[in-house]
């Protein structure tokens, strides 16, 4: 016999299933009685794997027997014999005791043993099965027993009343028996289905089904199989794989073939279960693999030829079969998405096209978006091409009636695609129309970004001489790119698209390009040229009656006070304009009125009032189902952003937890990790780098994405001690900026600048760098935070944020040029007040707090111990508020070394200070007896007795307490 199978990988998932079945089997020493049932492939002999494999490491016997699909030829009580044949294999004497003992079982046993069994012996069932009891209540005298039966579902009858009696007659010692047997096998005819039945309602019996696996545990098997495998590779696989391991792994062994289709080897599996089915179900079956993986009862009737009760004998046919599950709607699905999927590969090329013609047929007057998708879908299958463009268009629509963008983009770029291969196809409406459509429906997605790429294909590829045409793609390509963040606004395209219309009547494309060159030319800093054309938009739009494109021109118009000096004016408008677009039901309008409310606030340095504009801002995109629209988007992001800089951490987690049925786009779901990752930051969790490469992929797509996410970065790897790691983070994102955008110099690069100049600051201080290696790397970052000042009129200019940015980079510099070295310069004391000040000023808690932790540092190097206490606690009642753990953990690190100088303060000989000076300079105990003329032995005792004063481990670490307490 093979060996007992052991374990070859970790057990992916099963956690609690594994530890219930280990608890009854093997470690609570008493008998169990367990049934383990699961769909094929679902993992039920992996599991039973692992818990023998434990019951063995626990001293148990393990005694495991299969049944085999033999059919009639199937022999009595095979997985009995395969048990004790094991069990002889294992133990000659004690198999040689049984069958002396209960001659019955010799059948069992392997032919060598039954030369002794008495010749006539009558075989009584009842007795028989006794002995089988009596035996395994023998074993479990010596050591416990854990008895494995593997598929009952091919049991053969005797073995089924041998269980029968087993799991009646229970046991008195540590037996434990479990049966396994796949649950999609039985149909209401099987055998063994009325026996589960009757097991399960004997006392003691315990039933477990597995359950698929899910998402994120088929994730980590693919992952555990095949590390390198990519994200979209996995993606894939789960969906199809249904959860089930073993699909799972054979569409992974597929992929690293290049085979993109469904395994022979998987695809023969699965059609045995239609092989068995009669002639009408596998008519029903085909046809519903055709539909998809579920299909509605009455469209399954009018495509399939057959009458009705002959129809429901095959449905129930094909049901009790586990074939098909009932769906809530009353319909059909199949039980394993891909069984319909090896249904429908296995159809010949004829008949596919037929069954795909008929259900066109039958769906042609059917209305709603589901309708019209599936009427595409099977209108292109049967090659009816213009059938196809028109219900994808309908799809599409619909869809947008239904407030699903997302679905109504798929539909439209369907469409394009289908015009594109098939050109002499007469469409219904325009090539532009249709794209302009599918642009429109990406970007109520949230995908502006795919809306400017499909826009600058469609206009690439125009030939047309319409220029109105031609103009509405340019106006809605620019809208795009706005929202996009692409570097090109194309001001100059905008005017030139003017041009053409200019001398004509008045249209709704004329007035849209004046609305897009407003906010182009506010992009672009332009903003008188900006007034006046939001100006002629809104005329335009007032006298064609186009509400929407008057709220939007009066939303820059707005915007535009705020930039001319009068931010209360703007505020006052956005207001209005919020309102209106309320009452009108504009929702978009509406939200990005309020999107730029905030702004204005912001430029204010009303953080908090920010905050509440943009939370009022996503809660109506909540409401009104526009979570998907780019500002509604903007609005739970910025909320987020204001929420954890103002101490509101709670609601920046209630913004940033994932919306329920809301799928985002890649990018802008990067958007929201961007701010997940700060906000981890700033808890102290260990894991905020985690995203950095996924986030560092797309910096040159994203502004806002670059830089919050570097922002993490240079903050992050700083605080590990990281250097070379951090000033590559800052000078990628320079880079990106000046190549992407060309902003070598923008707001966000004096944080950045003065994150990096603090945390090589901290570091030389510290005795963890030395400050030569540095100087000139720091000048160069706080003369780039220089640089973004003096492109502003004023100081003032840069806004409350900024200012307290400048200030705490001004004070790094500081620091830095101090480096822990003798007494701490009174301006140094004073920077870090100011740069407090700043913080608490703009109410940001959190950074104030870490300015105040900084100041604290520095009072207590200068003697000024009280006052650094006094700041430590209010450090401390900050981060515990805020839940902030770093910042808790380093106030008490700050309070505990405090009071520990305060108790015991450091005193040291002149002579002992002129010995710490030339240890401090990195003097060898030879060098500093020559230099202070004493013996080498005398100086010796002087370093020795200053370690212990100042509690140092080494003369590296002494020098590090000494610049940091002003001893020397």
């Amino acid at each position: 016999m093979p060996p007992l199978p052991e374990p070859d990988r970790p057990l992916v998932g099963r956690t609690d299933e594994l530890a219930d079945l280990t608890a009854r089997a093997v470690e609570s020493g008493t008998p169990s009685l367990t049934l383990l049932g699961g769909d094929a492939g679902v993992g039920k002999t992996r599991l039973l794997t692992e818990l023998t494999n434990r019951a063995r490491q626990a001293g148990a016997r393990v005694l495991l027997g299969h049944c085999l699909d033999l059919g009639d030829s199937s022999a009595p009580y095979l997985p009995l014999s395969e048990m004790f044949a094991r069990l002889a294999q294992d133990d000659h004497a004690l198999a040689q005791r049984i069958v002396a003992d209960r001659p019955l079982l010799g059948s069992l046993l392997p032919e060598f043993y039954r030369r002794d069994v008495p010749a006539g012996l009558q075989h009584d069932t009842a007795s028989f099965f006794d002995s089988v009891h009596m035996v395994l209540e023998e074993l479990a005298e010596t050591q416990p027993v854990v008895a494995v039966i593997e598929d009952a579902h091919w049991a053969d009858r005797s073995t089924r009343e041998l269980l029968t009696f087993l799991f009646t007659r229970r046991f008195s010692g540590p037996v434990s028996l479990v049966v396994s047997y796949r649950s999609d096998d039985l149909n209401r005819r099987h055998p063994l289905r009325a026996k589960l039945a009757e097991w399960s309602r004997l006392a003691g019996v315990h039933r477990v089904l597995l359950d698929p696996l899910t998402d994120a545990e088929v994730h980590d098997l693919l992952h555990l199989l095949r590390p390198d495998a990519t994200s979209a590779d996995a993606a894939t696989i789960v969906e199809r794989a249904g959860g089930n391991p073993f699909f799972a792994e054979e569409l992974l062994a597929a992929s690293e073939l290049g085979r993109s289709g469904l395994p022979d080897e998987l695809a023969d599996l699965l059609l045995v279960r239609i092989d068995a089915l009669d002639d009408d179900a596998r008519t029903v079956v085909r046809a519903a693999s055709v539909a998809g993986r579920a299909v509605d009862h009455g469209l399954l009737a009018r495509v399939v030829d057959l009458p009705g009760r002959e129809l429901d004998r095959a449905l129930r046919s094909v049901v009790d079969s586990h074939v098909f599950e009932v769906t809530a709607t009353g319909g059909y699905a199949f039980r394993h998405a891909l069984l319909g999927e090896a249904v429908y590969d296995d159809l010949l090329p004829g008949e596919r096209v037929q069954l795909h013609w008929d259900f066109a047929d039958a769906l042609r007057e059917q209305t709603g978006a589901s309708a019209s998708a599936a009427l595409a879908r099977h209108a292109r299958a049967a090659g009816n091409v213009e059938l196809a463009l028109r219900a994808s268009i309908r799809a599409g629509d619909e869809a947008m009636c239904a407030a699903g963008p997302a679905d109504a983009a798929r539909h439209y770029e369907d469409a394009l695609s289908l015009l594109s291969e098939h050109k002499d196809v007469d469409p219904p409406q325009t090539r532009v129309s249709l794209a302009l459509k599918a642009a429109g429906a990406l970007s109520a997605a949230g995908n502006p970004y795919r809306a400017a790429d499909l826009l600058n294909g469609e206009y690439s590829m125009y030939t047309g001489d319409d220029t109105t045409e031609r103009a509405s793609l340019i106006a809605a390509m620019m809208r795009a790119r706005l929202l996009s963040d692409e570097s090109d606004v194309g001001v100059d395209l905008l005017r030139e698209a003017i041009s053409w219309l200019g001398d004509g009547q008045p249209t709704p494309v004329l007035a849209d390009l004046y609305a897009v060159l407003a906010r182009a030319l506010i992009a672009d800093n332009e903003f008188e040229a900006s007034l006046l054309a939001a100006t002629e938009a809104a005329s335009l739009a007032r006298d064609l009656d186009l509400p929407v494109l008057v709220t939007d021109a009066m939303t820059s118009i707005a915007r535009l006070d705020d930039f001319a000096g009068d931010p209360a004016g703007a505020e006052r408008a956005l207001r209005d304009v919020v309102d209106r677009a309320r009452a009108a039901g504009h929702v978009s309008a509406e939200l990005r009125a309020l999107h730029q409310l905030a702004r204005v606030q912001a430029r204010m340095d009303r953080f908090r009032d920010a905050y509440e504009t943009h939370r009022e801002g996503y809660e109506r995109s909540r409401d009104t189902g526009h979570l998907t629209d780019p500002f509604g988007i903007e609005t739970r992001v910025f909320g987020a952003l204001y929420a954890l800089m103002i101490g509101e951490w709670d609601a920046a987690d209630e913004l940033l937890a994932p919306q329920k049925g809301v799928t985002l786009p890649p990018l802008m779901e990067s958007v929201v990790t961007s701010v997940r990752m700060q906000r981890d930051l700033v808890r102290g969790k260990d894991d905020a780098l985690d995203a950095l490469p996924q986030m560092r992929a797309l910096w040159s797509r994203d502004m806002f994405l670059t830089v919050h996410s570097s922002s993490v970065a240079v903050d992050a790897q700083g605080g590990r001690g990281d250097l070379d790691a951090m000033l590559k983070t800052y000078d990628d994102v320079v880079e990106t900026f000046t190549r992407v955008w060309s902003m070598p110099s923008f707001d966000a690069r004096i944080r950045l600048s003065a994150l990096a100049i603090g945390h090589i600051a901290s570091a030389v201080v510290q005795g963890r760098a030395k400050a030569s290696a540095y100087a000139e790397r720091v000048a160069s970052l706080a003369a780039a935070v220089e640089d973004v000042v003096a492109k502003r009129r004023t100081e003032d200019a840069l806004g409350l944020e900024s200012r307290a940015w400048v200030n705490r980079a001004r004070a790094e510099q500081g620091r830095f040029d101090w480096g822990g070295r003798g007494r701490v310069p009174d301006q140094l004391v004073s920077d870090w007040e100011c740069a407090t000040e700043v913080f608490d000023e703009a109410e940001l808690p959190f950074e104030a707090a870490r300015s105040r932790l900084r100041l604290a540092e520095l009072l207590a190097s200068a003697g000024r111990r009280p006052e650094a206490r006094d700041l430590l606690d209010q450090v401390r009642t900050t981060a515990e508020s805020l839940g902030a753990r770093g910042l808790l953990a380093a106030a008490a690190r700050g309070r505990r070394t405090s009071e520990a100088e305060s108790s015991s303060e450091v005193t040291l000989t002149p002579r002992e200070r002129e010995v710490l000076t030339l240890v401090a300079e990195g003097r060898t105990n030879g060098e500093i007896a020559a230099a202070l003329f004493i013996s080498a032995k005398t100086a010796s005792v002087h370093v020795s007795n200053i370690l212990a004063k100042v509690g140092a481990a080494t003369r590296t670490e002494a020098a590090a307490i000494a610049r940091r307490d002003a001893l020397i």
